[in-house]
């Protein structure tokens, strides 16, 4: 119960954070959301693939999500405490057996001490469903992410900064098929920053991190070890070359090493970059690229080294109206997953979404959407049909008081 108790703990705090509030400045906002969602391949299924032997299961959906939450800012001269608490009740429509209650919660002060160090403080806590985009398992699986963190700044200078901090990640699944991916990750980080009169900045920033699973994966009656070691620096950098463009993002070399199978080994480049265009005061375009090792806690034991980009236009069409939209091709290479040697899985994906938005007023907002999205496997684990085609369209109101 520990494990799972902290979230509970906050929601008993919260009244006395709102009893607590007294500066004018402090806010207190509740919200409400409903959304719902039509999916026509809620299992990621491939066309040829015969849903109904796995338990009737039902190929789409229609998902029901009703969401209150409640945001709290508390100022105590230089410390804010910050609160934002989220709880969703999910239903579906046909596969009534993933009908769940869902949470994103977090608590975050931020401090200050003198006028050179500061940093934040914090605990967050989510409780969401798998998804079944990358698994053959097709029950209720909640995933439950605990991280405490800590992080400190020192500018000892109006242009240098000194950067540290430390994260703790639990990862915990609530399917006894699914305990394998349960994993636990501690992560130390170390950064300098440099800003320039012109508020374009530049960095370097280096990270490790510790994994381990507690459960040990199961592979041809062998457990497996998958704990590992990870290296990562980068280059940071923030630059806007003219008033309406920007670029900003990182670049570095990651080293990934398993103690147990070094043919899971990685080392490379990793990049995750953004250049923001603003062609015309009601226009926005963002272009993304990225190269990144990914831990999918419902998919793999291991890593995906994933490749892609983005494109991200927005268009304002009135005060109250805006029209996004965002198109994205990944390659996801599954070299992580390699215990013997073989040819190495491959998905190429690409996702296409269209929203509008109406904001009435200041506290509501109106979204309409169509979501499309296919996937072509190369080198399938039992030569499985791993390739789908999907649909949804949505639809969600939220109000906030």
């Amino acid at each position: 119960m520990a494990r799972h108790g902290i979230p509970f703990c906050l929601i008993l705090l919260y009244p006395l954070a709102v009893f607590a509030l007294a500066d004018p400045s402090d806010t207190f906002q509740p919200s409400v959301s409903g959304n719902i969602t039509y999916d026509d391949n809620l299992f990621r299924q491939s066309s040829s693939a015969n849903i109904s032997l796995f338990n009737g299961l039902i190929r789409d959906d229609v998902i029901n999500q009703t969401t209150v939450g409640s945001a709290v800012n508390y100022t105590l001269g230089r410390q804010k405490l910050k609160l934002d608490l989220n709880m969703s009740y999910v239903l579906f429509a046909n596969n009534k057996f993933l009908d769940n209650i869902s949470s994103n919660d977090r608590a975050t002060w931020d401090w200050q001490l003198g006028k050179q160090c500061s940093g934040e403080i914090g605990y967050a806590y989510t409780r969401a469903m798998g998804g079944f985009t990358n698994t053959t398992f097709y029950g209720l699986n909640m995933i439950t992410n605990n991280n405490v963190y800590a992080n400190l700044n020192y500018a000892w200078h109006p242009r240098w900064k000194m950067r540290a901090g430390l994260s703790w990640q639990d990862y915990i699944n609530s399917a006894s098929q699914r305990t394998t991916y349960d994993q636990q990750t501690v992560t130390a980080l170390a950064g300098l920053d440099y800003a320039t009169p012109s508020n374009n900045s530049t960095g370097l920033e280096y990270t490790f991190s510790d994994g381990k699973y507690p459960n040990q994966q199961l592979i041809n009656s062998t457990a497996i070890d998958n704990k590992f070691q990870q290296h990562n620096i980068s280059a940071l950098l923030t630059w806007s070359p003219t008033a309406k463009t920007s670029l900003n993002g990182n670049l570095g070399y990651n080293i990934r090493l398993y103690p147990d199978f070094s043919q899971r080994n990685f080392s490379g480049e990793t990049y995750n970059l953004t250049l923001n265009w603003t062609p015309a005061t009601k226009m926005k375009l963002a272009l993304s690229a990225s190269r990144q090792l990914n831990n999918w806690t419902d998919t793999t034991a291991s890593y995906i080294l994933t490749q892609g980009f983005s494109v991200s236009p927005m268009w304002q069409v009135s005060p109250k109206l805006a029209l996004t939209a965002k198109l994205s091709r990944q390659t996801l290479n599954y070299t992580g997953d390699q215990i013997t040697p073989g040819p190495t899985r491959q998905d190429t994906v690409l996702n296409g979404q269209v929203s509008l938005v109406y904001a009435p007023t200041s506290n509501a907002e109106i979204t309409l959407g169509y979501q499309a999205g296919k996937r072509v496997t190369i080198n399938p684990p039992n030569n499985q049909p791993y390739d789908y085609i999907f649909n949804s369209v949505f639809s969600s109101v939220m109000l906030k008081f």
